[in-house]
């Protein structure tokens, strides 16, 4: 469990970061089902340790393979403004997905920068957690290693369609029909 002492130096940053989601329920809800339970979970905590929270950054339907996430860049930027000196997430997946750039981010700036880092749900701190930097190599070699494997399955899985000679389109073009299974 994460406490914090003295919440009064903190001014947090809750990162919100999922990949996909039906296009739908981001029409009709105006945010991902997940993101919703991630702002709700972050949230609380934050109540819990009466931290302020300067911002919410949201980075709904951006891959956690990339670091240029809007989000993700104006919570750098507003690091980089003095703004922000707490950054807390569910967990270090939702941070980002690539070693190198949890390693740049989390092991070289955000200490260069006085950045305390928190993922709630894996019980790390950059602060208190004895292994910290231990369990942030470890987590962000499997979090990389799943993004790789979901892209090689992906990848796999079209290949066998299309050897098929299934439509690949969503929408088959040249009034081709789309047969049902």
């Amino acid at each position: 469990m994460i406490t914090i002492s003295n919440p009064e130096l903190y001014s947090t940053a809750i990162l919100l970061r999922l990949s996909n989601e039906k296009i739908e329920d981001v029409q009709r809800y105006g945010e991902s089902g997940s993101i919703s339970n991630q702002k709700d979970l972050l949230s609380k905590f934050c109540k819990e340790n009466n931290l302020k929270v300067y911002k919410i950054y949201v980075d709904d339907g951006e891959s956690g393979a990339f670091y240029d996430r809007p989000a993700f860049v104006e919570m750098i930027n507003d690091i980089d403004a003095g703004y922000v000196n707490l950054v807390v997430v569910k967990d270090l997946s939702r941070f980002g997905r690539v070693a190198s750039g949890i390693d740049d981010y989390i092991e070289e700036y955000f200490q260069i920068k006085g950045v305390r880092f928190i993922a709630v749900n894996e019980n790390l701190d950059s602060k208190t957690s004895a292994n910290f930097h231990d369990d942030i190599k470890i987590r962000a070699f499997f979090n990389e290693w799943f993004l790789r494997d979901c892209s090689k399955k992906t990848r796999d899985g079209k290949r066998n369609k299309a050897t098929r000679g299934k439509v690949m389109a969503t929408y088959p073009k040249y009034r081709i029909q789309k047969r049902s299974k």
